[in-house]
């Protein structure tokens, strides 16, 4: 079986380039003779009106319209061009072209004018696409998960990085790295401050466990917090507090759920509880706030100063009732030196917003809190009714990304270390495939038009069956190869099982 989108290993796909010239504007004399056309060209991926970052890798796309010959020209506010001709239709920049153009309109925009040549001679040129070009970089490196759309049979399943500055990606870890088989599943992987140095991820695998693998200062780890006796089931979803020292994580009970009619998938989550594992002393804690036996609490995420501890939490209900689930949005004190808890608070209630709340992450600066509502449940991928929203730490008026949301899901989302991008994971290309976008989130809180992961090929997603999930943006490539966490994985040389503190 081959997975087209893959890159790597031995799934290896062949990357097929058009036929490019790259043409001195002296010697491009026959789009300065074609007539006008009063609107954009069709273009895909479509990049224009987009903000772009200055460090991001060449936007290659296709031109859609009927011809024999294309030209496309690129020209900055700031000066600087590229021109490209092709036969084919597929513009490729070249990076050597490509970087120093972007790099001298930073804070400006770039015009891109596509002309088409018709099977007669006649040539038609469409308006210029508009695309700015943001003062702030984005984070170089995110990481995320690939899996195919029967996932829930681990298959090929992995975590890989990919460097934004060009189009170059690498496995963290594959499930192949300590499987035989395809007898193991990895996911929820985090960072601590955009930074690779310390990371997290859970391993699920028949012969070796369930542990979590924990990445500090250099040293890789498993640890199997279930052996502590606060829950039988394994680490989920995933969340460093800003010390480097504490993990929140989640434990879930959930069931895949088919349906004949409407969204065809759905999560149900039987029961969820939440802890902390201090990776120093080797210990979980918890506390009834955050393992209420009459609640489930799931998505955890530390506050930027990492005083409190966001997470999504909704009373029991019975499977029956599944549609009426719709989870709050809470926080909770956290003193990290102490080890202390206090009581939990709503931010935003279901009751008042009637949708659920999930995944919410707070801006590096503390200023923005971005989470999304569905209309019910806590696996916001699965429901196209889901969309992203921004409010304040304590829930105030939070206002819909009505420049990113779509009609289908737009979740699994993150900031970059400087607060001025959000990543995340849409289905807007038809509601099933999950791809990786991009939003500049300016300083008044706005954000802009996504842009998709730019990609060598330019009908790459045109052909990939795979779907992103969990995108991460970090500043540094992850320190370990996957050969490495393979061993580690495979050595069973578990730390200790954790002790358990209630408080």
């Amino acid at each position: 079986m081959k997975f087209p989108c893959l890159n790597h290993g031995r799934f290896a796909a062949t990357l097929v380039l058009p036929v490019l010239f790259v043409l001195p504007a002296c010697q491009a004399r026959w789009p300065e003779k074609a007539q006008p056309v009063s609107r954009g060209p069709a273009l895909y991926p479509d990049y224009s009106e987009t903000v772009i970052a200055p460090n991001i890798a060449p936007l290659n796309f296709e031109i859609k319209e009927s011809g024999v010959r294309f030209h496309a020209r690129i020209a900055g506010e700031k000066g600087g061009s590229v021109e490209i001709s092709s036969r084919n239709g597929r513009i490729v920049w070249p990076g050597r072209a490509w970087q120093p153009l972007i790099a001298q309109n930073r804070g400006a925009a770039v015009w891109v004018t596509i002309t088409v040549q018709d099977k007669d001679g006649a040539c038609r040129r469409f308006d210029p696409a508009r695309i700015d070009v943001a003062q702030e970089d984005v984070d170089r490196y995110v990481v995320y998960r690939l899996i195919p759309p029967m996932d829930h049979l681990w298959m090929r399943i992995g975590i890989y990085q990919r460097d934004l500055e060009g189009f170059s990606e690498r496995p963290v870890i594959e499930n192949q790295n300590f499987s035989v088989g395809w007898d193991g599943c990895v996911n929820c992987h985090s960072f601590c401050r955009n930074r690779p140095d310390r990371m997290s991820l859970q391993i699920r695998s028949a012969r070796f466990g369930r542990p979590m693998v924990v990445i500090k200062d250099g040293v890789s780890q498993t640890v199997d917090t279930s052996a502590s006796g606060f829950s039988k089931s394994p680490a989920a979803y995933q969340a460093w507090h800003p010390d480097g020292r504490h993990i929140a994580y989640s434990v879930n009970m959930v069931t895949p759920l088919e349906h004949t009619i409407g969204e065809h998938r759905d999560v149900w989550d039987h029961d969820s509880d939440l802890a902390v594992y201090d990776t120093d002393a080797n210990q979980v804690s918890t506390t009834h706030d955050i393992a209420d036996p009459d609640r489930r609490e799931t998505w955890p995420s530390w506050s930027a100063d990492g005083r409190y501890l966001y997470f999504c939490g909704a009373p029991q209900l019975p499977m029956t009732k599944l549609y009426e689930v719709r989870y709050d949005l809470m926080r909770i004190p956290f003193d990290a030196a102490t080890g202390t808890w206090g009581k939990r608070e709503t931010v935003l209630s279901a009751a008042e917003t009637a949708l659920s709340a999930a995944q919410p992450r707070e801006s590096p600066d503390g200023r923005w809190l971005l989470f999304s509502l569905s209309h019910h449940g806590n696996f916001p991928i699965f429901q196209p009714t889901c969309d992203l929203y921004v409010g304040d730490p304590k829930g105030r008026v939070p206002q819909p990304l009505t420049a990113v949301n779509s009609r289908w899901s737009d979740s699994w989302h993150c900031w970059s270390s400087n607060g001025r991008w959000i990543a995340f994971a849409s289905k807007r290309e038809g509601g099933v495939l999950a791809r990786i976008y991009f939003s500049y989130f300016d300083r008044n809180g706005q954000a802009h038009k996504p842009f998709v992961m730019p990609q060598e090929d330019p009908s790459f997603y045109e052909s990939c069956t795979l779907t992103y999930n969990v995108p991460e943006l970090i500043v540094e490539p992850v320190p370990v190869s996957s050969s490495q966490l393979g061993r580690v994985i495979a050595a069973k040389a578990a730390l200790p099982a954790p002790s358990l503190v209630r408080k």
